[in-house]
């Protein structure tokens, strides 16, 4: 990992496309022992990523004589194969299916308030634990856009082994996305592409090429998504979880999440307090949801590019951005500025901006594993030349699929009221960037939302503070994706409820199969007894 050069990121870090959020939840661990968004995180950037996120799950008791045998699975559902695994919606490569997983598929109301109108299809996963009781715990994707169908696969190793023993894990393709009745906006191609993902500026500064963009993409819906647009929302998801609860047979099903998928959590445990079971929420969105996420972006990047700045100065010898993290930051700073006023030919065609290099920085930041690749291509850039085998990793014009963006966009502006006004978008962007530098105003830049068709079918409701003490928080102190400070929030929003597990560590997505926060995790969900909040040091 402290080896510089083009060889570490060749033989370390694989170019992916993260989830233009914050949120995403990732499909495989880091190296150091990991889905996910995601953040959350959560955004599309093209970045060089040494393997993916820590994700987490919640457990709970099915009720006595629940049928699990054979094929056929709980209350009356047949269990069989998978549909194809494939890139689908998130755009990267396959996930690693446990030849163990399952499906199947359960049937819900387009509308919850005309229940005997149009259905969706949700496909459903499982992976059964073997215990001759077992508990159950629903995943939930990150994002949101991407599949979660193969989250019991991924989850199976992250979470601690003494949980997984012990609890059938089930996934699941939030309604819109993948094999859930997908939603397409036709939105052009060039509109879909890594660079389009994140809306950060233009290099002098102008969103007037992001104000278009989001036009577009508003249209695309308007026209092709129909009247069906507006219920695909956080809501809807959370109520279709509940659904397959019912559908299961199961008097509770726990919840897990990553980044957005804590928004699904927080929603779920609000509506349904009796029902939720064990809810584990990692790296934690605010009770804003993803409108607020994203416009607390700034905050985040400035924590974790902290914890970079000091990694990256005991190295200087190898990297030469400077001996201290204050000198770090500086010279990120100055060589922003610098390629803004003259960018970088790349051996592409194309050039590199200050602002393109900090949506690449954004991205390398979810993760320590990531560090030697960021701290390569921003001395290089600060050098004046990228190497040809480094300029080939920086895909900017990779494409994501319509399904992505489309679902996407959906569930992001049915589920808040977003500002109108183009010039307060420019306002804020410029007040942003004069906070924030280190994401150049991108956090208050406009989306879809701001010209979207109509209003989604329901808003989220504030986290309600009545019921079980039944949700545990993991959160990394310095998370660029879903900031401490916001979580905290959230803890104290839910009251009583909640507690919070903090890890001293750098990166979006807790790392939680072994250690400390293992120990956490496995006490809450294998028991009944109210969350504790606990702090677990720095690993070694």
């Amino acid at each position: 990992m402290n080896s510089p050069g083009v060889h570490t990121v060749a033989a370390a870090a694989a170019v992916v496309v993260l989830v233009r959020l914050l949120t995403r939840r990732p499909a495989a661990r880091p190296p150091r022992e990991r889905p996910h968004p995601a953040p959350v995180t959560l955004a599309v950037v093209a970045s060089l990523m040494a393997g993916a996120v820590a994700c987490s799950g919640g457990a709970e008791r099915r009720t006595a004589g629940s049928p699990t045998a054979g094929m056929s699975g709980t209350a009356g559902q047949r269990w069989g194969a998978c549909p194809a695994a494939d890139a689908g919606t998130g755009g990267g490569p396959p996930v690693r299916r446990d030849p163990r997983q399952q499906c199947t598929t359960v049937r819900v109301p387009l509308d919850y308030r005309a229940p005997g109108g149009r259905r969706l299809t949700i496909e459903v996963s499982r992976i059964r634990s073997g215990a001759p009781r077992p508990n159950s715990l629903m995943t939930g994707q990150g994002g949101p856009g991407s599949s979660g169908l193969d989250l019991p696969s991924q989850d199976v190793s992250a979470l601690p082994a003494r949980v997984t023993r012990t609890t059938d894990l089930y996934g699941l393709d939030y309604r819109g996305i993948g094999h859930s009745d997908p939603l397409h906006c036709g939105i052009a191609r060039s509109d879909r592409t890594t660079a389009t993902g994140i809306s950060y500026p233009a290099a002098d500064g102008s969103i007037d090429a992001n104000v278009a963009w989001a036009r577009r993409v508003a249209r695309a819906c308007t026209q092709h998504a129909g009247s069906a647009l507006p219920f695909f929302n956080t809501v809807n998801i959370a109520r279709d979880i509940n659904r397959i609860r019912i559908a299961l047979g199961l008097r509770t099903l726990s919840y897990t999440g990553t980044s957005y998928g804590t928004f699904v959590g927080q929603v779920y445990a609000s509506l349904y307090p009796a029902t939720s079971g064990r809810v584990l929420l990692d790296s934690v969105v605010p009770p804003g949801g993803v409108k607020a996420t994203i416009q607390n972006k700034g905050r985040g990047v400035e924590d974790a590019f902290g914890g970079f700045a000091r990694w990256v100065a005991a190295r200087d010898s190898a990297y030469h951005l400077g001996g201290s993290a204050p000198d770090v930051r500086r010279t990120v700073l100055s060589t922003v500025r610098q390629l803004n006023g003259t960018p970088l030919p790349l051996m592409t065609g194309k050039s590199l901006t200050g602002n393109l290099l900090l949506e690449a920085e954004e991205s390398l930041l979810e993760q320590q594993g990531y560090f030697p690749g960021l701290a390569e291509l921003l001395g290089a850039a600060h050098a004046g030349s990228i190497p040809a085998d480094l300029t080939s990793k920086l895909q900017f014009d990779s494409v994501f699929p319509d399904n992505f963006f489309s679902a996407q966009d959906a569930i992001v502006c049915n589920d808040s009221v977003w500002p109108k006004d183009v010039a307060g978008y420019r306002r804020a962007v410029t007040h942003s960037n004069a906070q924030f530098p280190l994401t150049a105003g991108s956090p208050a830049s406009i989306w879809p939302c701001a010209f979207w068709p109509m209003a989604g079918s329901d808003h989220p409701p504030k986290p309600v503070a009545r019921g079980p003490h039944n949700i545990l928080m993991a959160q990394n102190t310095q998370d660029p994706s879903t900031p401490l400070s916001e979580a905290r929030r959230t803890l104290r929003a839910f009251g009583g409820r909640a507690a919070m597990v903090t890890v001293e560590a750098t990166g979006h997505g807790v790392a939680m199969a072994k250690g400390c926060p293992a120990d956490a995790v496995a006490d809450f969900l294998l028991s009944e007894a109210p969350a504790r909040s606990r702090h677990c040091p720095a690993a070694r």
